[in-house]
Order: structure tokens, then C-alpha cells, then sequence
């Protein structure tokens, strides 16, 4: 099979030749998903030259279908030869046949405007002007501090908050004592690493009166609405976005007031670290240095992650404090961010709704690592910070930066 694509306006033209059967079926699909994963959410397939279409096939338009139904795209199959309008009619799917193609499509050789994401590959929504975040740090633990029992807190997280920190999903301190581990909250989903090299992620999802609730000997949530919306993409000269730059971004649509933010998006690379070892254990304060430091911390010896997705959530400044740290890659910039990893799901175009993108995630595929984001800046070696590909971001400005310094 030979397989042409043509940016045509909002739609990509795919030109299948030849016989869509058990040997063409997985190109075929792999080809399609690429382009979605791209952000081409609205493809036309011209079957005027397919002249053989299997069960095998029809299995890979199906997956090719459900793949945009996720992401509110459009799939049309156009100018069918018999045998194929044939086959697709009695099997069932006489719903993608068309005769044509869309009135909105622009000619061959004409691509129609580009909007702004597509030149920029940034493009910025207002969901409501004079949103803000309520901040507040309700467990302060520092490391390497003794974990005082009376200083543990129990956060029940509501679905407008966004929170990160060191807790344990235990129900008192003695259970969580040998478990505490970084965590973050999102929309009333929380999703926590216990500190065990070989441990999975656990997580929480709100379920009718239920809240998920954390012992926490570290935390910074953010309450309130998000106010603005990012959405990023690739181009020619942007294959990437490192995190730095969205935060950059962010800072400057708050007119430099600092901000809680929340981010969804395909990963470059991550680099972080996760505690393998609770702080709970440690009976008294005290300065843990290298080497003994890896027995308490694992660090990624890679960038890692890469065609996941992420879920990232933290506090951005200008100004450094007690918990928010300096990025070297940006000395203008001080932030606290943990992510969640989960397995890769498109997201689809434009403006979209915070929780139920969240939720879609936490309902599919388990995460498969939480960790606190560094930026890395050693000689040589160094990995560098972490980056995304493409995705969403939310954020608001704090209404009290004051709970940072």
C-alpha cells in the first residue's frame, strides 16, 4: 500500500493506494496515530484508488476512528471503489462513506490560513479574567528533618484544589511512618509514589462522597479557578518546550505575579527524584550528604519517559523561598513541581475543561511513576530540565504570594 498525506486547511488528506489487508494494516494504523499524536484530528481518507480492503482493515479504520472519537476529531472516508463501499457497507460502517469531499476543505494545493498555534506553536485562552488561587503551605517539613508527629497534617483534597507535597495514604501517623512519599493532587485525583525503588504508584479518584486524603508532612495546595488556559505544540523550530519556557509563559501572562498551575502533555524527557527511603524513619535532624544520600533518593541517570504523558502540578515565582527552589536554566525563575507519569492518551484540540481531562486520565491506564522535577545543570554530565512536546496548561495567579516567602 502507498499512502499520501496533504495538509488541506483543518483537514489532512490521506491518499491509501493499493490493498488495506492483514499485511498493510498495522503501517496503516501506526501512519494514522502518528498524525493524530501530531494534533491532526480531522482526517479524509480518499479510497478511490484502494482496491482491496480485509477484516484486517476494517480493524485498523476502527482503531483509527476511536482514536478521534477520544479527541472529538472527524474521519471520513471518501470516494470509495465499489469493493470497498461494499465491504464497509455490509459490515456496518456506512457511516464514514462519503461521496466528495467536505465543502470546507480547500483545494489541492491550497492549505488553507494557519491559526496561531500552528505558527507558533502557542495559543492562549482566557477562561475567566479575574480567576485566582488561594495558597497555602499547611505541613512544612524540610529536609532532613526529624518527622514530628504533632507538625503531620490530614488533607482531604476537594476538586478545586491542586496540591504537591510528602504524604502517605495511611490512615494515622504509625501506619505512615515508614511510608511517606512524594505525591500530587489534582481535581479531587491524588497519585502518590511510596518510597520503594521497586514500588508502583498508588492512586486516589474522588467516588461519589468520597475525597481522597493524605497524611502529609510537606504540602502546598492551591485553591480557586483556573483562569487561563495554554496550549503548546510542535513546530519546525519548536520540536520541544522546556519547561523553563512554559513557566516563563506563565509569568508573563500574570504580569510576573507568581502562579499554581497545572500541566498535561507529551514528554520530551523528564528528569527528577524520588525518595526510596521514608523520612519518617529518621529519629533525629541531622545533614545527609553523598554517598549516604542514595540510599534516601533515587535519581533518573537518563532523561526519561520520553511519548508518555505527564501530569504536572506546582507553584511558579520570580522569587525564590523556602519552598520553591531556583531552576539554573532560568535564574529568573524559582519552582516547586512534581509529575505523574501515565501512559500516552491524546488530548484533544482548542479550549478544554480541566477536570474531565484530568479524570480521563486517572480512569484509564495506572501511572507509572511520580517524581519531584530538578534541573539538572552539572558540568557534562548534566541531564538538563525536563521538557514536553506538546499539551495543555492551566494556571491562575496566586491572590496571597505572600504564603511562599
Amino acid at each position: 500500500m502507498k499512502i499520501e498525506l496533504e495538509q488541506r486547511g483543518r483537514y489532512l488528506l490521506i491518499q491509501a493506494k493499493g490493498r488495506l489487508d492483514a499485511s498493510w494494516a498495522d503501517h496503516f494504523t501506526q501512519t494514522l496515530l502518528l498524525q493524530i499524536r501530531k494534533g491532526r484530528h480531522h482526517l479524509v481518507i480518499d479510497a478511490s484508488e484502494m482496491i482491496f480492503l480485509s477484516s484486517a482493515g476494517i480493524r485498523a479504520l476502527l482503531m483509527v476512528y476511536k482514536e478521534l472519537n477520544i479527541v472529538h476529531g472527524s474521519f471520513f472516508i471518501t470516494n470509495p471503489t465499489s469493493f470497498v463501499e461494499q465491504t464497509l457497507s455490509t459490515s456496518g460502517f456506512q457511516m464514514w462513506l462519503g461521496k466528495g469531499f467536505p465543502e470546507d476543505m480547500p483545494a489541492a494545493g491550497i492549505a488553507g490560513e494557519k491559526d496561531a498555534a500552528e505558527n507558533t506553536g502557542i495559543q492562549g485562552f482566557i477562561l475567566k479574567d479575574d480567576a485566582q488561587l488561594t495558597a497555602a503551605e499547611p505541613a512544612a517539613w524540610h529536609p532532613w528533618q526529624a518527622v514530628d508527629k504533632k507538625r503531620v497534617q490530614a488533607l482531604v483534597f476537594e476538586k478545586d484544589t491542586c496540591a504537591l507535597g510528602i504524604g502517605s495514604a495511611a490512615a494515622s501517623f504509625e501506619d505512615a511512618r515508614d511510608h511517606f512519599g512524594e505525591f500530587l493532587a489534582v481535581a479531587g485525583n491524588v497519585v502518590y509514589q511510596p518510597p520503594d525503588e521497586q514500588a508502583l504508584p498508588d492512586y486516589l479518584i474522588p467516588e461519589k462522597q468520597f475525597l481522597p486524603r493524605m497524611q502529609c508532612i510537606q504540602a502546598m495546595s492551591c485553591n480557586g479557578e483556573m483562569g487561563h488556559l495554554i496550549r503548546f505544540a510542535p513546530t519546525d523550530t519548536t520540536p520541544f518546550y522546556r519547561i523553563s519556557a512554559l513557566l516563563t509563559n506563565i509569568l508573563n501572562q500574570t504580569g510576573g505575579k507568581s502562579a499554581g498551575f497545572v500541566v498535561l502533555g507529551e514528554i520530551e524527557g523528564l528528569v527528577g527524584t524520588a525518595l526510596i527511603r521514608s523520612p519518617g524513619r529518621l529519629s533525629k535532624e541531622r545533614e545527609i550528604v553523598f554517598p549516604e544520600i542514595r540510599d534516601w533518593l533515587t535519581f533518573c541517570g537518563e532523561r526519561s519517559y520520553s511519548h508518555q504523558q505527564a501530569l504536572l502540578t506546582g507553584v511558579v515565582s520570580k522569587t525564590g523561598a523556602t519552598f520553591l527552589s531556583p531552576m539554573p536554566s532560568a535564574p529568573h525563575i524559582a519552582a516547586h513541581i512534581h509529575a505523574a507519569v501515565f501512559p500516552y492518551q491524546p488530548l484533544p484540540n482548542g479550549k478544554i475543561e480541566l477536570e474531565s481531562a484530568i479524570a480521563k486520565f486517572f480512569n484509564g491506564p495506572p501511572p507509572l511513576a511520580v517524581m519531584h522535577l530538578t534541573d539538572d545543570d552539572r558540568p557534562a554530565v548534566g541531564l538538563g530540565e525536563s521538557a514536553l512536546i506538546r499539551g495543555a496548561c492551566w494556571f491562575s495567579p496566586l491572590q496571597n504570594p505572600e504564603v511562599l516567602s
